[in-house]
């Protein structure tokens, strides 16, 4: 199973070691050493910035944007281009999303997160079996780039088409049902699950090349999420104030400008009209790196996830389980589209009794305009579990949702409610009752009747145990009597035999006895005979 997929991963990159064609081209270790300290987060500022710049979709990349995505040396930024630039012209965006990715250190369920990001066209958080075979085509040709092997799009469909049917039981179901052509090209089965079910076909293939393994250890260190408005704010104030000022080929420094506010060096005969301007250049200087502090403080809270745990009353873990595949998908897709966000921006971490617990992560979506953080959708996502007629309630996932409660929180004991946080600050009981008292009753409602439920079905189950207990007692009683019972008449029958055997004892010495006797009787007419006959 898989074996297709090592295939051709292999077919591409035979061999890593010194002296192959991935050492001797040298872009695939110096792409690692650019992207290896990029990880989730970093890949994923990489397509936003992108996204700010490209918004017209046009799908291609100039070199003055590549920088602007890229914040890299210009010289690495020319190896790049030069890499995989068209007719160095244009770079195709979703190869070069698709190359940092890979190139990354993110886990490799990660990397195809991104990537099914990238080819899911009807951005449901699934794609088809054509969209899975393109975006490995994508990753594997820019494999190719790096080793110079030759990469067919029809080649990577036909191992796909034959591989998918015996990995995914779900896809041959389909195919069964709508035949292979139309499954392949139009049946959206391909989630987060099933790509990962995928990945693990070739993971120890995957996890022996250099993009599988470790960073190296000269990586290039990723910038700042904010990094772009960074640089615009620094130059736009690092202007004098004044057109009295000096002007200099570079910013000055704080120190610079604190000695010139003790010396009165600016240039001027009032001395102290020189320290005030360059106190008020220091004051300005110290305002605009706390903003830039306060700035980048903030960039990162917005793309940092969330951590959400989702307890679910009135699920049965040993239920669930049998099915742990079918729940996990069901959950993440119900949630998205409550939401109103891409699948991969919900990650479970783990799924654990209790009775069913959720642990899972939230990621800024950061598409369309849509700027909540991963605290603000979770508030979201409590709103819709209390709402009786929300989306969550009426969708799919309505029978777990019906007696879910929601925490949020780094651990399930430090976890609190999602609606009892205000910017990160944790608000008395009065920031609960925000919301709509009927939604409430209902909720409240709802849940004492899957109690109700929940205590029926647990005293009809004591009384089919007590009444199984009694059958039991009465066949313990009865096995009890017939083991009784057939001691008394397996003493009775040896008890019987030890008679007859008794009786035929005595027969026999009876017998032994009269045949004594004559023999005893012949004797003395014997020796009767003789003495006669001496005589």
């Amino acid at each position: 199973m898989g074996a297709g997929f090592v295939r051709s991963i292999q077919a591409v990159v035979p061999s890593v070691a010194p002296g192959s064609a991935w050492a001797q081209r040298d872009i695939g270790p110096t792409l690692r050493r650019f992207f290896g300290a990029f990880y989730n987060g970093d890949v994923w500022a990489v397509y936003r910035r992108y996204k700010n710049i490209d918004v017209e979709n046009t799908g291609w990349i100039s070199y003055e944007e590549l920088a602007e995505i890229l914040f890299l040396p210009e010289f690495n930024l020319l190896f790049i281009f030069d890499a995989f630039s068209q007719q160095n012209a244009l770079i195709d965006a979703r190869e070069l999303l698709v190359m940092v990715c890979l190139f990354s250190s993110s886990k490799l369920s990660e990397k195809c997160g991104l990537f099914m990001t990238l080819f899911d066209s009807s951005h449901s958080g699934t794609c088809t079996a054509a969209e899975v075979a393109n975006f490995a085509t994508l990753a594997l040709q820019v494999l190719g780039r790096c080793t110079g092997a030759p990469v067919r799009a029809k080649d990577v469909a036909v191992a796909m088409q034959d591989e998918l049917s015996d990995v995914l039981p779900l896809y041959r179901e389909a195919v069964n049902r709508l035949g292979s052509e139309a499954t392949f090209k139009e049946e959206r089965i391909f989630g987060q699950d099933e790509v990962d079910e995928i990945c693990s076909t070739f993971r120890p293939v995957y996890d022996d090349l250099p993009i599988g393994q470790d960073p190296p250890p000269n990586s290039v260190a990723p910038p700042a999420p904010d990094w772009e408005k960074t640089a615009n704010a620094a130059v736009t104030h690092s202007r004098p104030a004044t057109s009295q000022v000096r002007q200099l080929n570079r910013t000055l420094t704080e120190a610079e400008l604190h000695q010139m506010a003790l010396l009165g060096g600016l240039g001027h005969a009032d001395e102290d009209e020189d320290r005030e301007q360059a106190a008020e250049i220091l004051k300005e200087k110290s305002m605009i790196r706390q903003k830039e502090i306060e700035e980048k403080e903030a960039a990162k809270a917005a793309i940092q996830p969330a951590r959400g745990w989702m307890i679910i009353h009135g699920a049965d873990f040993v239920s669930v389980s049998k099915d742990i595949n079918h729940f996990r998908h069901l959950f993440v897709k119900c949630v998205a589209q409550a939401l109103d966000v891409p699948s991969g921006v919900i990650t479970i971490v783990d799924v654990t009794p209790g009775s069913v617990v959720v642990e899972f992560l939230v990621h800024p979506s950061m598409r369309g305009g849509d700027r909540r953080t991963a605290v603000e959708l979770l508030i979201a996502l409590a709103e819709h579990i209390i709402n009786g007629k929300s989306v969550l309630r009426r969708g799919h996932f309505r029978d777990y949702a019906a007696s879910a409660e929601l925490l949020v929180g780094e651990t399930r004991k430090t976890a609190v409610r999602p609606l009892s946080i205000t910017d990160g600050i944790i608000c008395c009981d009065q920031a609960v009752q925000c919301c709509n008292p009927q939604a409430v009753l209902e909720e409240v409602l709802a849940r004492l009747d899957t109690e109700l439920k929940r205590a029926e079905a647990a005293e009809e189950r004591c009384k089919e145990a007590v009444a199984d207990l009694r059958r039991r007692d009465e066949s313990v009683t009865a096995l009890k009597k017939h083991v009784k019972l057939a001691r008394q008449q397996e003493e009775e029958q040896k008890e019987v035999e030890r008679d007859a055997e008794m009786k035929e004892f005595g027969e026999q010495l009876r017998r032994l006895e009269e045949i004594a006797k004559q023999r005893q009787f012949e004797v003395k007419e014997d020796q009767h005979d003789k003495e006669v006959t001496e005589f």
